[in-house]
């Protein structure tokens, strides 16, 4: 399925409860620009007469990134454990509230599942590949900025963690759906995150 899109990054708190998995909270990440994914898996090898007799690979979790256009406010929150802070400022004599996220050594963060959705191009007819990661971790992104030159370079966030296996029964990782309409996407986006 060869993608040629990416839109609808959303997440939503994981909860765990004794095994029942549910999301709450449901955010916005940002304006979708990449996503990367990759699983990552345990192998065992069994030479036996001097050649391989048994191979085994089974899936343990794996990476995944995303890139925005920025990180709203709320899905850091959500994301990193960052906490809204308010500053009283004075610009021009005249006083100004101005607001901030703050990461500390106590920030916390929480799991989360995230979806979002691809158009794609299946056999000549365009459809949707949507992706539900379960479990997943984040950290905040780095920071990487330079001054204006005589080109002008976009510098945008790309937060990386881990994502692994749910805790229910059936130890979900990824689920991966095609759907026949772009309102049928976003709306399997949106059920896997409630």
């Amino acid at each position: 399925m060869p993608q040629f899109d990416l839109r609808g990054i959303h997440c939503a708190k994981y909860v765990n409860t004794d095994g029942a998995i549910t999301y709450t909270n449901p955010q916005e990440v940002g304006d979708a620009m990449t996503a990367t994914l990759e699983m990552r898996f345990a192998e065992g090898r069994l030479y036996a007469e001097s050649t391989l007799a048994e191979y085994m690979r089974k899936a343990t979790g794996g990476t995944i990134s995303l890139g925005v256009k920025y990180i709203k406010n709320a899905a850091q929150q959500l994301m990193f454990g960052s906490t809204a802070k308010q500053r009283s400022i004075t610009v021009e004599s005249a006083a100004q509230t101005v607001s901030s996220l703050v990461l500390g050594a106590k920030s916390t963060p929480a799991y989360v599942g995230v979806s979002f959705y691809a158009p794609d191009m299946i056999d000549g007819v365009e459809k949707y590949t949507c992706v539900f990661a379960s479990k997943c971790l984040f950290g905040p992104p780095s920071m990487s900025l330079q001054t204006a030159g005589e080109n002008i370079t976009f510098n945008t966030p790309v937060t990386s963690g881990e994502f692994l296996a749910s805790d229910a029964a059936s130890q979900d990782m990824l689920e991966v759906a095609v759907c026949d309409t772009e309102a049928a996407a976003i709306a399997w986006c949106a059920a896997v995150l409630a």
